[in-house]
């Protein structure tokens, strides 16, 4: 069962979106959403998805997959990498 939806500052969509419109990529920690094992990856930011009432981060990782991230399940927010 998956924990309900705890709204993000609106800081974090903004940064997500200026290191997207940048193609600056960014050192993540999350939580996954149905696992919930954690992760670390470089990830290069694409866009934001609202999906079921929740907002999802949608990147790149260095393996070239697209994955999909509940913005409230970041643990570090945020970190560029250039």
């Amino acid at each position: 069962m998956t924990k309900p939806y705890q709204s993000v500052p609106r800081f974090y969509l903004e940064r997500v979106t200026i290191a997207a419109l940048c193609n600056e990529t960014m050192n993540l920690h999350w939580e996954d959403e149905l696992t919930e094992m954690h992760y670390i990856a470089q990830l290069l930011p694409l866009d934001t998805l609202l999906e079921n009432g929740a907002e999802y981060l949608l990147a790149r990782n260095e393996q070239g997959e697209i994955l999909k991230i509940r913005y409230d399940l970041i643990r570090n927010f945020p970190t560029p990498v250039k």
